[in-house]
């Protein structure tokens, strides 16, 4: 029938899957598996699998898996059952929960009252969206391009301020941004008390090193990491008295602002690096094809929160609360895990919103001050994975690195010829890669950088296999990578490109969000973020990349990109201003 499929998610990685090669069934179970990850459990496990390509191969189970081709789907939180517009459906009001009408019947009383039938997608409210049927072709799991964005002072963190006026019982201190929404106002404001009582910014910062992350939100970031290793903090404060905070969470990459200080220590003024820019940052990472779920508990966070494909509010005010009941509030950081847990888990599609307009890059080239890194991963951080393959397999054509082909997909196509023609499947290489560790030096480089400078971004044309455990071995730094398909019969198949020339275009995107980029790379592939950025750094480069790029500084080890990293940041080293593009 025309109007009928067959669908469910993979319950690893959530991608969508249909009939045909993607889709593996565990006979007699509601547990199934895109290819990608059934080739990667061990040939005994595999074996009680099938191959999803026609209806017989669900047995008996043809009716858990049927779904009508409706405009509006969701699946019951308790069975699974896929229901659709009807009498089946039943929905939490205002909430992405949902119940068949077995479940539905089978709540007390007094709790039915808070769902609706859903008879019609009018039902669904504002929430309608998230019900829109799954796109069969979709080939990335929509938790692979997610990012998370925090504020940190009222939602990680206590507010500094409030602190201060604990300390020094400064009535007008108690002012926040959620009773003052003009941050220039307050900021003015606050300024001019601590002059009139003659507090300095060390005394600000003292106060600041005594502040602990508030309850739960340091074990939160740490459960959140290995789900989405792209966790960004997006704060209204400022660099010179908020490290402490940073590094009391980890030292998460910080987009900021900084102070201007006087000759005698006091805070005369503040430098906002971009108007706006929780909500810009947004719109940037989701130009680079990323779908952002946002956190806050202020008014100078909804414009992120409305940007954001997802907006939480956490600890808000009643004023805040009350002026956005568009926004679900968490009560704390064990319930904003099980909001965001339920979002990355859901069997709903996270629709992206509609992309902004960017900007010229010429709009920020004059006022570009805070410093931000981007480093490739292979050969810098970690070991080239693909000689890690060859050496463990002994095929001669894997020898061949970015630093000798500089046409990445060609490369691409090579490895998956070779590796299928001596019989080599995706899992195999994944077990490789995972036994992988970090270069010497790679972890103490990163601590070291983290207080110079508080935002590093590792950006592979490498795929997440190779990617997140190194991440994960490294700390979980901010992590930008592709994926990569196997075939039906478990070989890779092709790279599922994130978005095109993704290097060059996070550092476009950085800089117009006012960052001066250091670029770090090795191979022909980092050419182009290195050009784009105001400094390029070449990390121990094969000969024949040195040779062609001769204008970008080489170093040979950790200890030599230190060293240059403070020249340029401390501006002893200041680079050439980079020519205005305006694409």
């Amino acid at each position: 029938m025309d109007d009928i499929t067959y669908f469910c998610r993979c319950d690893e990685c959530r991608t969508s899957l249909f009939r045909g090669e993607n889709w593996f069934h565990k006979p007699g179970t509601n547990f199934d598996l895109c290819a990608k990850d059934f080739w990667k459990l061990a040939e005994a496990e595999r074996k009680v699998y099938v191959n999803v390509r026609e209806t017989s191969d669900l047995g008996k189970q043809q009716e858990e898996y049927l779904l009508e081709l409706k405009q509006y789907f969701g699946r019951c939180d308790k069975c699974r059952k896929g229901v659709f517009v009807g009498n089946d459906w039943y929905h939490k009001k205002g909430q992405l929960f949902d119940l068949c009408c077995t479940h539905w019947r089978a709540l007390p009383e007094n709790q039915r009252g808070d769902y609706a039938n859903v008879n019609s997608s009018i039902v669904l409210g504002d929430l309608k969206a998230q019900y829109i049927l799954p796109d069969e072709d979709m080939q990335v799991s929509e938790r692979d391009s997610i990012m998370c964005a925090f504020d940190v002072e009222g939602t990680l963190m206590p507010e500094a301020w409030l602190a201060l006026q604990k300390k020094t019982g400064i009535e007008g201190l108690k002012r926040t941004t959620a009773h003052e929404p003009d941050y220039d106002k307050l900021m003015k404001y606050r300024c001019d008390l601590l002059r009139e009582h003659n507090i300095k910014l060390k005394d600000m910062l003292e106060v600041v090193k005594d502040l602990k992350p508030l309850e739960g939100a340091r074990e939160f970031l740490e459960w959140l990491k290995p789900l989405v290793p792209r966790i960004l903090l997006l704060t209204d404060t400022f660099e010179e008295y908020a490290m402490p905070m940073f590094e009391q969470l980890g030292y998460p990459s910080v987009f900021c602002n900084s102070l201007i200080i006087d000759a005698d220590g006091f805070i005369v003024g503040h430098r906002l690096r971009l108007k706006d820019q929780k909500r810009k940052a947004v719109e940037s990472f989701q130009r680079l094809n990323f779908r952002v779920i946002a956190v806050g508990d202020s008014f100078n966070d909804i414009s992120m929160m409305k940007a954001a494909e997802h907006g939480i509010l956490i600890y808000p005010s009643e004023s805040v609360r009350k002026a956005h009941p568009e926004f679900p509030c968490a009560k704390d950081h064990y319930d904003l895990r099980i909001k965001i847990g339920r979002l990355l888990s859901a069997n709903k599609q996270i629709i992206p919103r509609p992309l902004a307009f960017a900007p010229p890059l010429s709009a920020t080239e004059s006022s570009r001050t805070m410093w931000l890194i981007c480093c490739n991963v292979a050969g810098f951080l970690a070991p080239e994975p693909w000689l890690a393959v060859q050496a463990k397999f002994g095929i001669e054509e894997l020898k061949v690195t970015t630093s000798q082909e500089p046409d990445y997909a060609k490369l691409m196509a090579i490895r998956a010829s070779a590796l299928r023609s001596h019989g080599i499947k995706l899992w195999e290489i994944v077990d490789v890669m995972n036994e992988l560790d970090v270069l010497p030096g790679a972890t103490d480089f990163l601590e070291w950088l983290k207080p110079i400078v508080p935002r590093t971004f590792m950006i592979t044309d490498g795929f997440e296999e190779y990617a997140l455990p190194v991440g994960d071995k490294l700390g979980h730094p901010m992590v930008l990578c592709n994926y990569v398909e196997a075939d039906k019969d478990g070989y890779m198949n092709k790279l599922v490109t994130r978005v095109k020339d993704q290097k060059l275009k996070t550092v476009e995107e950085l800089q117009r969000l006012n960052f001066r980029i250091i670029s770090v790379g090795s191979s022909f592939n980092d050419v182009a973020m290195m050009k784009a950025a105001e400094q390029g750094i070449l990390y121990r480069p094969s000969a024949a990349v040195t040779k062609e790029y001769p204008e970008f500084p080489a170093v040979a080890n950790h200890e030599e990109l230190k060293a240059k990293i403070l020249e340029i940041v401390s501006g002893k080293g200041e680079p050439a201003t980079k020519r205005a593009k305006t694409r």
